[in-house]
């Protein structure tokens, strides 16, 4: 009798899963206790825009461990072939591939995560799983195939939510750019009635379910840090 699985969803833990990558096997999620980690698929290796995806990553692996946060890919290709493409994007485009990724040639990884879309059942799309350090599932991405994912932004939503955690706030549209507010973050809005007209006197804001606060200039500037775009 097969079991039916459903995909994680934002809010929930992570599933427990033994999973075979080219840095040898891992259990998820216990291998990144205490940090956060990105976990995301590609649809295949040896590939014109997961080439340059896994590039961008690469060279953005230090932000993301300066944060506290892990890499880990996947695809359904086979352990061989992810060392081989690793091996040929070091020694023709001189960058490293410092993460594991992992491999799923029968798909029951990526079935379990949902990243087997209509679009095409023999390959995974462009999902993203930002997983933090309780092993909650805090955001999912998809992107099609022939669409390359933004890195920066995949770090702005990192250290955001991780921002989030720390002060009790919410992030405004483009934080830390944001077209109203600037750098500031905003309240979640107050659910009883009493703490409604209050907020408006604690805090500045437009109304009293749209009010905001400041959060410490250096984090502001480390964040922007963070997320500046880079092309080397």
């Amino acid at each position: 009798m097969s079991v039916e699985f459903r995909m994680p969803l934002i809010g929930e833990k992570f599933p427990e899963i033994e999973v075979a990558t080219t840095h040898g096997k891992i259990k998820l999620p216990d291998y990144y206790k205490g940090k956060w980690f990105v976990l995301f698929s590609h649809p295949g290796d040896f590939t014109p825009v997961c080439t340059t995806e896994f590039v961008s990553f690469a060279k953005r692996y230090e932000d993301f461990r300066k944060i506290n946060t892990e890499l880990i890919g996947l695809s359904v290709d086979t352990d061989i072939s992810h060392i081989e493409w690793v091996t040929w994007i070091e020694k023709t485009l001189g960058v490293k591939i410092p993460f594991p990724i992992i491999a799923d040639p029968m798909g029951n990884v990526s079935r379990r995560l949902g990243m087997i879309h209509a679009e095409s059942s023999t390959s995974t799309v462009r999902a993203v799983f930002i997983v933090d350090d309780k092993a909650t599932v805090r955001l999912i991405m998809y992107y099609p195939l022939e669409l390359g994912r933004n890195i920066p932004e995949i770090l702005r939503a990192v250290k955001t939510l991780q921002l989030i955690d720390k002060y009790g706030t919410v992030a405004p549209a483009n934080w830390p750019y944001n077209e109203i507010i600037g750098e500031n973050m905003l309240n979640p809005p107050p659910h009883h009635v009493e703490e409604a007209p209050k907020r408006l006197q604690q805090y500045k804001g437009y109304a009293w379910w749209l009010t905001y606060r400041e959060i410490p200039k250096e984090e502001v500037e480390d964040t922007k840090r963070t997320i500046k775009i880079r092309i080397e």
